[in-house]
This record gives structure tokens, sequence and C-alpha cells, in this order.
């Protein structure tokens, strides 16, 4: 039921105007293509690498936009906050809150301000066999990228409403086949970006994992 929620989060899609405009563009040199099928072939060939290169360049930045710098990373001034992170015991997470405590107390004494004592307590901690107890060490959060099958659901659900109602509803078999096809082919790119990310997701973390080893 959660892998299904997250299919149909399909607000998570980013930067959507550029897959829209990707789309629209290629209706239109479709149906240029199939309607007044021109002698110079040549703006159709530059009419779909338009569209084929806004939708590349949409998958780029959509995927970029939902990397996150992981938590444990990012500078922390709450000691709370960053000790609830770590993946230990209840008594082990009182232990070390009470030693950053502490220590944040000693450097408050020495005239550096709370929240400064405690940015500076954490960073002590920020080293290699601590954060080996965190939960999730990658320096990068990525997304999962579940939405890509509910909009591949959606473009499919599309496509077998155009087809039921193709003839009866919808005389311009033209047009019906023109978004047909567009509904098809965008759909099954959704499938195959969605393992395109998951190949970059890997590589990514071999990367960042490699580095901080």
């Amino acid at each position: 039921m959660t892998l299904l929620r997250k299919a149909f989060s399909l607000g998570d899609i980013r930067h959507s105007w550029l897959l829209i405009l990707s789309v629209a563009i290629c209706g239109v040199f479709f149906y240029m293509d199939r309607m007044d099928i021109p002698d110079d072939r040549l703006w159709l060939s530059i009419g779909y690498g338009v569209s084929f290169g806004i939708a590349l360049l949409w998958s780029i930045v959509n995927y970029i936009s939902h990397i996150r710098i992981n938590v444990l990373y990012r500078n922390h001034s709450d000691i709370r906050a960053y000790v609830e992170q770590l993946a230990m015991s209840d008594e082990d997470k009182l232990e070390l809150r009470n030693y950053l405590e502490d220590y944040t107390e000693d450097l408050m004494n020495q005239g550096k301000p709370r929240e400064q004592a405690a940015a500076e307590a954490i960073s002590q901690f920020k080293v290699k066999e601590l954060l080996s107890l965190s939960k999730n060490t990658s320096l990068f959060q990525l997304h999962a990228h579940y939405y890509l099958f509910g909009w591949a659901a959606v473009a499919s659900a599309a496509f077998i409403l155009l087809v039921t109602m193709e003839g009866a509803l919808l005389p311009n078999g033209g047009w019906v086949l023109i978004l047909e096809t567009i509904f098809i082919v965008y759909g099954a790119a959704f499938i195959v970006l969605f393992l395109v990310y998951k190949v970059l997701d890997v590589w990514i973390y071999q990367k960042v994992h490699g580095n901080l080893t």
C-alpha cells in the first residue's frame, strides 16, 4: 500500500513544464508528419530532435532536483536532533548527548556562544567511526522515483481510454492516433527512465562511498 501511494505521488515530478513542452512539440510535428506530408523532412527531423532534447533535459534536471545532501553531513547546532539520527541504543544516545552537552558547556565557559559551542562539539564526532553508526551514511539522499510508475500508469490508462473510444466518440482518427502514440511512447519512457535513474543511483553511491572509505 505504501509503494502504491508513492507511485501515485504524482506531484513529486519536477519541472513538469519542460516535459509538457516536449510533448507539445512532439505532437505538433507528428501532426505535420501525418497530415501535411512535407517534402522537406529536415524540419521534421529538427522538430523531433528538439522534442527529444527537451525531454532529455527534463530527465536530467528532474533527477538533480531530487538530490539532497544527507542531513548527517550538514552543519548541526542542535545536539539532541543530531544524536537522534544515529543508530544507537537509547542508553548510548543519552550518554553521548550528555557528553556533548558537557563539552558544549566547557566551550561556553571559554566565551563561545551556545550555538557555536554546540556546533563545534558535534563536529568533533563527525569522523568515519561515528558516521558508520548512522542509519544512512550516504552523502546524498536519493529519491526512489516511484512516481514514474504512477505517470506510466496514467499514460497507459489514457491510451486504453482512447483506444476504447476510438471511432465512437472521437471521429478525428488522426488526432486520436497522435495522442495514442504520445501516451504509449512517453509512458514507456517513464519506465525506462526509472531504470536509468536506478543505474545513476548505484553509480553515485559507489563513487561517493569509494571516496569516503
